[in-house]
C-alpha cells in the first residue's frame, strides 16, 4: 500500500532559546487538549450508534454468560489524512538548537493488526503498527523529515459498566528520523520508548454490528513526554464469522531523546480513516 498525500499545516523554523520553552509547553498542551477532545467525540459518537443499533436490534446482542469473544483484525488499512512533524535538533558548532515544522506531509504506507477479546466483565485487546511517513518545507530553509513508526500496545480492561470498561496497558514506539535542516548535516536518530497506558474503552457486540472505540494515554515523561492513541471502528458482519470495519484512527506522541548530551525532541501527530476485515469466533 503506498501512496502520496500532501497537506498544508503551520510551519516555523527558528532558533530555539531559553525563552521560548513555555511557548512550546503552551503550545503542546493544545495540541493534546485538541486531540483528547477529538477522539472523546468520536467515542460517544460511537457510543450513540452502538445504542441504536441495539435499541433496533433487541435480543440479539451477545450475552457474558456465552463465554469470549474475539475479534482479529488481520489487515486494517490506515490513510493519515492530517500528518504534523515538529523536530528540535541538537546544537552543532556550540550554537542554539534548531526547531523546524514541516509544511507538506508525505504519506508512504502504514499497516494495521489488531485483536479485542472480551466475556463482558474482562476485555483483551492489543494491535501494532507500522508507517512510512514524511515531510518537507522547500524554502526558509529546506527541510526535510523521513520518520519511519513502529508501534506495539496491549491493554487489559475490568468493566465499570455496561459495555464499557476501564483499561491499563503497555505501548512500545520505535522510531526512526532523518532530517535535514537548511546546510545542517544530515540528522539521524532512532529513539524507542516503553509507556505505560491508562484509558477507557466501549466495545458493543451485536449478531450483525459491533462497535469498538478506544482512548488511553501515558508518558508522564517516563517514556514519551505524552503519549495518546484512540480509535473507534464499526463492523458490519454478514455472516457470523467474518465483516467488514471501518472507523477513524490518531496517534499524537512527544519524544524527546538524549545521546551524550545531545537532545532530539519531537511532536508528531497522524490522524485518518482506517477499514479493514474481521474475523470473529
Amino acid at each position: 500500500m503506498t501512496g502520496i498525500q500532501h497537506m498544508a499545516t503551520d510551519c516555523t523554523v527558528s532558533r530555539v532559546t531559553a525563552g521560548e520553552e513555555r511557548s512550546r509547553y503552551v503550545e503542546g498542551r493544545r495540541r493534546v487538549l485538541s486531540v483528547t477532545r477529538t477522539v472523546l467525540a468520536a467515542a460517544a459518537m460511537a457510543a450513540a450508534v452502538s445504542t441504536g443499533t441495539a435499541s433496533a436490534q433487541t435480543g440479539t446482542s451477545v450475552p457474558a454468560s456465552e463465554g469470549w469473544h474475539v475479534a482479529v483484525y488481520p489487515i486494517l488499512v490506515w490513510v493519515p489524512l492530517g500528518i504534523e512533524i515538529d523536530v528540535v535538533l541538537p546544537p552543532t558548532d556550540g550554537g542554539d538548537s534548531d526547531r523546524g515544522s514541516i509544511v507538506d506531509g508525505r504519506f508512504d504506507g502504514a499497516y494495521l493488526g489488531g485483536v479485542a477479546a472480551t466475556n463482558g466483565t474482562w476485555r483483551i485487546a492489543g494491535n501494532v503498527i507500522w508507517a512510512a511517513v514524511g515531510g518537507d518545507r522547500a524554502e526558509r530553509p529546506l527541510l526535510t523529515v523521513d520518520a519511519d513508526i513502529i508501534y506495539g500496545y496491549g491493554t487489559v480492561g475490568h468493566a465499570i459498566a455496561k459495555n464499557l470498561f476501564v483499561t491499563g496497558g503497555v505501548r512500545r514506539v520505535a522510531l526512526k528520523y532523518v532530517v535535514q535542516l537548511g546546510d545542517r548535516p544530515s540528522f539521524e536518530r532512532k529513539p524507542g520508548v516503553w509507556d505505560l497506558l491508562i484509558g477507557i474503552a466501549y466495545q458493543h457486540i451485536g449478531k450483525a454490528v459491533e462497535v469498538h472505540a478506544s482512548f488511553d494515554g501515558g508518558g508522564f515523561g517516563v517514556g514519551a513526554d505524552v503519549d495518546l492513541g484512540g480509535t473507534f471502528r464499526v463492523d458490519l458482519k454478514p455472516t457470523r464469522h467474518f465483516g467488514i470495519t471501518a472507523g477513524y484512527s490518531l496517534l499524537y506522541f512527544d519524544v524527546t531523546n538524549s545521546d551524550s548530551g545531545r537532545d532530539f525532541s519531537v511532536k508528531q501527530t497522524l490522524h485518518g480513516p482506517v477499514f479493514g476485515i474481521g474475523l470473529y469466533f
